[in-house]
């Protein structure tokens, strides 16, 4: 039987400051939020058991016609046989952003408004590695589930090493990090090596006065030898990767001369991935307008489309990301293929 559903709702776990979200792209519903799992959490054990019931009964909602009020109008729910689909006890991704302490402040981040690093160097976050260890050693995470590491800054996590450490060695394949890579990390560094890690950081424009706007600190040449420096220490005989990204900030690097110069750093500095993005404020902007017929939706689809022709010149693999994929959605387009994903 066919009916409305998202393999987020049951098979995902998004540790996000005080919440736990079922996924992190509720800027693509009606209502601009998250389904929350637990609200006020810190750190306290959970009941994995419970989750996968609840998560059971969401889906036999959807199957009965109802979908959960912060899904409503995502364009993530598919319409297809879910029946037979997640029905183990398994997760299959896991995110860490339970943390706020960063040391740039990016102009599109959506914690820049609650975190003032002048006022709060060291903020208090609780220590995750006890939950994660307790769900390792209950089965519920296998070696296949995807841990992605995106809050503040991962390096500045207390627990950071520690955590990063467990999952390696608990054998977890597929650890997504992103960093602004203006801390060089050993233990990334390490997990690049093992083939287990892949690094992803944000660098968003290919000039330097650019890339300042938008970070809010003067750390261009620092982020870039560090990247160079992470991508040395891949191995030819593994899949992982380090790539960069590019976010779409309006009125700052949204035009093709920013992006293709932008490409050209990638290619001198011996990147081979990249990846592709709008800021989330233009979707909370822009997605209520009618029939999402706001000019700008169209002109993220016109920029994703140089990058594409540019990308596929420089014979650079590229992914466009969800901001990216919601935009062509909501304007009904089909997008492009990703080259070497």
């Amino acid at each position: 039987m066919e009916y409305l559903y998202c393999e987020k709702m049951n098979r995902q776990l998004c540790f996000n400051g005080s919440y736990i979200y079922a996924c992190t792209v509720g800027n693509n519903t009606k209502s601009n939020s998250n389904l929350i799992i637990k609200e006020n959490y810190n750190g306290e054990p959970i009941d994995a058991e419970q989750f996968f019931v609840e998560r059971e009964q969401i889906k036999l909602d959807a199957k009965n016609g109802k979908i959960p009020e912060n899904c409503e109008g995502c364009h993530y729910l598919q319409l297809r046989d879910w029946d037979n689909v997640a029905a183990d006890r398994k997760i299959d991704y896991i995110l860490i952003s339970n943390y706020k302490r960063c040391n740039s402040r990016c102009i599109y981040c959506i914690s820049r408004t609650d975190y003032n690093p002048k006022k709060d160097k060291n903020p208090e976050t609780y220590n995750i590695i006890p939950v994660i260890k307790d769900m390792i050693d209950k089965g519920y995470v296998s070696e296949d589930t995807k841990f992605d590491f995106a809050g503040g800054e991962c390096t500045l996590y207390p627990y950071f090493e520690e955590l990063l450490t467990l999952l390696i060695n608990s054998g977890i394949k597929n650890i997504i990090i992103h960093s602004n890579a203006i801390i060089y990390s050993k233990a990334i560094e390490n997990g690049i090596k093992t083939g287990m890690v892949s690094l992803c950081v944000s660098t968003d424009s290919g000039r330097k006065r650019t890339h300042e706007k938008i970070k809010g600190v003067r750390t261009y040449d620092k982020v870039w030898k560090n990247i160079k420096k992470y991508n040395k220490s891949k191995s030819q005989q593994t899949n992982n990767s380090v790539s960069v990204k590019y976010i779409v900030v309006e009125n700052v690097n949204d035009n093709e001369k920013e992006i293709y110069d932008w490409l050209r750093k990638v290619k001198k500095s011996g990147i081979k991935t990249v990846r592709f993005n709008a800021d989330n404020d233009i979707f909370i902007k822009y997605q209520n307008d009618k029939n999402y017929n706001h000019p700008y939706l169209a002109k993220i689809i016109v920029l994703t489309e140089f990058f594409v022709k540019c990308a596929q010149v420089y014979d650079i693999k590229y992914e466009l990301d969800y901001n990216v994929d919601a935009a062509y959605k909501m304007l009904n387009i089909k997008k492009p293929d990703c080259f070497g994903y």
